[in-house]
Parts: C-alpha cells; sequence; structure tokens
C-alpha cells in the first residue's frame, strides 16, 4: 500500500511539474525583443533572447547596456563609441599575417539552428532539418573557396530550434574543431518581422546585413571580441552599411571552443534569401580580409604585423581550445570506459591491464633474457 502511494505521489509529482514548465513557457515566451535607449529611441531588434548586463556595439560603433527589461523591451544606456582596432588607418594591420602565409587556410561553418528560413523564398520560416540557412552556408562557403580557403562545411542537423539545441550542435563543433580550422562560423538568420531591421543598400546594392553574435559568458571572450571588430572595422571600411552591429549576448554559443569562433545572422526571417546571399557574399571578402589579408598586396607582405597584444591572446585562447577539446574526449572515453566495464572498479583494471601490456610491448619492466637466466642459475646453486 506505501509503495503505491509512494509511486501514485511521484507520477503526480512529475505531471505537475511538466504543466507548470509548460504554462510557465507560454507565459514568459516572446518572439522578439526591441532595446531603446533612455530616451525611447529604438537601437535594434533581436529575436534573441536579451538579460541585464548584454549590451551591443551599432553601426556607429556605439556602445549600449541593457539595464532595464519590461517585457519584450529593454532599455539600454549609452556608454561610449568604442574604437574598433587599434589603428583604424591600417586595418589589414590586424590581418593574420602567419594565417596568411600558411598553406593550408580554412574556416569551419556549420548551422545550430537547422530549420531557419526565409518565408519570401520558401513560405515558410522553419523547414526541419532543411532550413534555407544551409543553402546560405553553403553559398557563403563557395564564396571562400573562390577565395583560395578551403571550406568545412558541417550539415549535420540540431532539430529542433529549442534550449537544447547549442548542446547538440556542440558535438558537432568539437568535431570541426579538431581540425584545426581558423576560425568557426555558426550561421544564422535572426527572427524579427522587421524587414527594415536588417535590409541596406551597401555599393548600390539592396543586400541583407549582417549581425555578429559574441557570447559573454565564455572564457575566448576577449579574443572572439577582438575578430568581431576586425571584421566590422573592414566591413565598414569596404562595404559601408553592410554590418548591422555586433550583439553581446548571455551565453557561449560554443564559442570556448577556438579564438576565432562566432555566430553570424545573416539578414532575418522576413527578407528574400537572395538578399540574404548578397550579404554572405559581401562578407565572405570581409572574412579573407581579417584572416589573410585578401587579395591586398600590402597585407600579407607586411609581415609580422599582428599586434603584441592579439598574438599573446589568441596564442592563449588556441591553447585553452585545445585543452578543452582534449578534457571534453577524455571525460566522454572514461564514462564510456566505465559503462562498458560494469563500474569504475572495472575500468581501473582495465586500465592496469592495457598498461601492463604496453609496457611488455615497449619492454618496460621485462629483464634481458641472459640476465634471467644468470638470475635463475644462481638460485640453483644456492
Amino acid at each position: 500500500m506505501n509503495k503505491r502511494l509512494i509511486v501514485t505521489s511521484l507520477i503526480l509529482v512529475i505531471i505537475l511539474g511538466v504543466i507548470s514548465v509548460d504554462t510557465s513557457f507560454a507565459e514568459e515566451e516572446v518572439e522578439y525583443y526591441t532595446i531603446v535607449d533612455e530616451e525611447g529611441n529604438v537601437i535594434f531588434e533581436t529575436a534573441m533572447e536579451i538579460h541585464l548586463g548584454d549590451y551591443y556595439i551599432n553601426q556607429d560603433n556605439d556602445k549600449y547596456t541593457i539595464v532595464e527589461i519590461n517585457g519584450n523591451q529593454g532599455v539600454a544606456r549609452f556608454e561610449e563609441r568604442v574604437k574598433l582596432v587599434e589603428n583604424e588607418d591600417e586595418l589589414f594591420a590586424l590581418s593574420q599575417s602567419l594565417l596568411a602565409q600558411g598553406a593550408n587556410k580554412e574556416v569551419a561553418l556549420y548551422n545550430t539552428h537547422s530549420a531557419e528560413s526565409y518565408v519570401p523564398t520558401s513560405g515558410t520560416d522553419s523547414k526541419l532539418g532543411d532550413g534555407d540557412v544551409y543553402d546560405v552556408a553553403h553559398i557563403f562557403g563557395e564564396e571562400l573557396e573562390a577565395r583560395g580557403i578551403n571550406v568545412n562545411h558541417d550539415w549535420s542537423k540540431h532539430d529542433p530550434h529549442d534550449g537544447g539545441a547549442y548542446e547538440r550542435s556542440r558535438r558537432t563543433a568539437v568535431d570541426l574543431v579538431e581540425g584545426a580550422p581558423d576560425a568557426l562560423l555558426d550561421i544564422h538568420r535572426d527572427g524579427v518581422p522587421n524587414p527594415d531591421e536588417y535590409v541596406a543598400e551597401v555599393n548600390g546594392e539592396t543586400v541583407g546585413q549582417v549581425r555578429l553574435v559574441v557570447g559573454r559568458q565564455n572564457p575566448q571572450l576577449e579574443v572572439n571580441d577582438q575578430f568581431a571588430g576586425t571584421l566590422k572595422a573592414i566591413s565598414d571600411e569596404f562595404y559601408p552599411g553592410l554590418m548591422h552591429g555586433i550583439f553581446y549576448a548571455q551565453g557561449k554559443y560554443n564559442q570556448d571552443l577556438s579564438p576565432r569562433a562566432l555566430l553570424i545572422e545573416f539578414g532575418t526571417h522576413v527578407i528574400p534569401q537572395e538578399q540574404a546571399v548578397a550579404g554572405a557574399k559581401l562578407f565572405a571578402d570581409v572574412v579573407d580580409k581579417a584572416l589573410y589579408g585578401g587579395d591586398d598586396p600590402g597585407a600579407t607582405e607586411a609581415g609580422g604585423t599582428t599586434t603584441d597584444a592579439t598574438k599573446a591572446g589568441e596564442s592563449a585562447g588556441a591553447t585553452r581550445s585545445i585543452i578543452i577539446v582534449l578534457l571534453i574526449a577524455v571525460l566522454g572515453g572514461g564514462f564510456l570506459l566505465i559503462a562498458n566495464e560494469g563500474g569504475l572498479g572495472g575500468a581501473v583494471d582495465k586500465v592496469k591491464g592495457i598498461g601492463g601490456k604496453m609496457n611488455n610491448a615497449i619492454g618496460i619492466g621485462k629483464k634481458d633474457e641472459k640476465e634471467k637466466k644468470e638470475e635463475d642459475k644462481k638460485g640453483k646453486e644456492e
């Protein structure tokens, strides 16, 4: 009787918990947010959830920090006009000269939100496992390849579009990082229902604008920020209006895996895919210039042009990335071994056995045959 009562109580608790979670989600769900300054002027809109302390660098490089949130509206305070690079008169001074001289130029691409699509093109904003963002990422990759850059685009699906998407895409990101790409880019589109938020005239062409997202809860924040700043500075110089801004949001978005990892939003769901592609093609040239100097001869011949601070930051970031990937591999292998061997004790015995075999294979602990014979002979004489 007591057992039946306990089981019934647990079932009720689980049912009530599920109901409460669903209800809470329905009440708090917000389609998109509008962020205004303290005078009520709109700074930007985003479908990403906002938090106090998030900040934004707009097209004019003005920094605003979110200090208040009321429903779907955030209020941001102006902080300062930031300087994206140390010397804005020499944008290519931040081109990675060591990368430019390397034989293997590689950029890795993936899509965390696999279903994201463009309504004017596909008639829907979401196609499970086959979103339009795959095509945008593919064309973006082709533009990079046309500039001599190897592209590793992982087409893995990470549906549904929920809070667990980044955990699912993390496995993809880890696999890509093992190939040591020069940059790791997660391709998205925003969900703001206002086409004007993401459309601009750039060099006489109507294109979907580009927004970068940097995760604030991320040990690579400093170096990822430097990379984002370099991209915007170069974009502003060659394609004014292409970059909408940089959003520093709460979260890490797998950006702890690489010193040059960013989330990129090509337009929003209410613009045609063609406009997003047009922006992506221009942005491919920006990425090429930022990483390898592009086709500007002064950039690749400068040699050692990366600042000492940037070099140090990227070196430390790369080391952290390697350590993180190794830890993931070791921990994952450890858990798998424990499961396969039926517990920690079995796993330890297995490791000891493997260690013994390795010692025998390389001769550790193995006495010379002649020495063994002499010892046996001595033992018999005694």
